[in-house]
């Protein structure tokens, strides 16, 4: 055997990255359930107790946020990303509501991500509500088309005090719901004609704000990529075309193109904007979510943002940068349970119907109206 050279030296394990520390500590500490509140503390807060950068905590809590462990909320906070939630009510405790979620479909056998954060966020708020007022909250998500089965096996279940539907809102349903006696409050959706009581988001203002600082920044083409299933929303379409108005700008049917809320829906809708002629130079996203993927699209092909066309987003997933509007949907949630207890302590107060409103906020997406190819 050769001798072993005398410069020669072991190799060392080399530590792990400080942010990767942080993350493992992170995710140990979620994994004890040592966050009962289902907050964490503040970056600042967080790098005090440990000694380290902020920088290096957000690096860490981002990474937790990208694998669906957390959730940062503006001006909020970071959250505990709620659960992926059972296919069926368990049985309820006593002092208990039931949560029913809806979903819907991009394509067959596929299911829509369209409220993935925006459904997120209403159930912490409903779930945190519900804990401080001492009841106990039984969700079920399911698709829309199976929500009835969900109801049904509600009928067994006689110790719920009361019922919500997020994302859903059915007349058969809420009268069955009437019909167990149980009360009933309707979650990002309303029917105004039923004896139920409702929070939403002021859609139909939201889109109003959208257009009217679109067409301040001097934009007088305006166009739509609103979400295939408009009938789920229509106060948006509604409310763009009541912006239009009311900013005297002219309204095209070829610029309101109604898509899935997915990658391929972008690329879709961007190939139809593409293809007019006059184009529009600023463009309104039904969610936060399009908003990023059109853009991804545009710039794949070479357009600028804002430069050549300005992107708003319609509200959801925070995305840095983006110019859009956006809702409280943690206090909606809230909301709704305040409701729904109001309901329960009193059943023959007369129903209300609540709008949260939007606020904007302005990023890089949006500027003057430049110069746009093709015109």
């Amino acid at each position: 055997m050769m001798p072993r050279p005398p410069s020669a030296f072991d190799r060392l394990d080399r530590p792990a990255a400080l942010t990767t520390r942080i993350e493992q500590m992170l995710r140990h500490a979620i994994e004890e359930g040592r966050f009962e509140s289902g907050k964490l503390p503040t970056e600042v807060e967080l790098a005090k107790q440990l000694g380290v950068s902020r920088e290096t905590v957000r690096l860490a809590a981002e990474n937790l946020q990208r694998e669906g462990l957390l959730v940062k909320v503006r001006r909020r906070g970071t959250f505990l990303k709620a659960p992926e939630l059972p296919d069926r009510i368990e049985a309820a405790a006593p002092m208990c509501l039931g949560y029913l979620q809806a979903g819907y479909p991009a394509a067959p056998g596929q299911e829509e991500a369209v409220t993935r954060v925006v459904s997120a966020l209403m159930l912490q708020g409903a779930l945190e509500e519900a804990a401080q007022a001492g009841y106990h909250l039984a969700v079920s998500h399911a698709s829309y088309t199976r929500i009835g089965q969900i109801l049904r096996q509600v009928q067994t279940e006689q110790r719920l005090r009361g019922l919500l539907f997020a994302h859903c809102g059915e007349e058969k349903l809420l009268r069955r719901a009437a019909g167990l006696g149980l009360p009933t409050v309707l979650l990002d959706h309303d029917m105004q004609r039923t004896r139920v009581s409702s929070i939403r988001d002021d859609s139909h203002e939201a889109a109003r704000l959208a257009v009217r600082h679109l067409a301040e920044l001097g934009h007088r083409r305006i166009g739509f990529i609103n979400w295939r299933q408009e009938d789920l929303n229509p106060w948006r379409l509604q409310g763009f075309r009541q912006g239009l108005r009311d900013a005297g700008l002219s309204r095209r049917l070829a610029w309101e193109i109604a898509v899935e809320l997915t990658s391929e829906g972008a690329r879709k809708a961007v190939g139809q904007f593409l293809a007019l002629s006059p184009r529009p130079t600023a463009l309104y996203c039904f969610n936060n979510s399009l908003a990023n993927l059109v853009i991804g699209e545009l710039e794949g092909q070479g357009n600028r943002v804002p430069a050549d066309v300005s992107v708003l987003g319609g509200g959801g997933e925070e995305f840095p940068g983006l110019t859009c509007h956006q809702a409280d949907w943690f206090q909606m949630g809230r909301t709704a349970v305040q409701l729904l207890l109001q309901s329960i302590a009193n059943p023959e107060q007369t129903p209300e119907n609540r709008l949260c409103p939007h606020r904007l906020q302005v990023g890089r997406t949006t500027g003057k109206p430049g110069t746009i190819r093709g015109r």
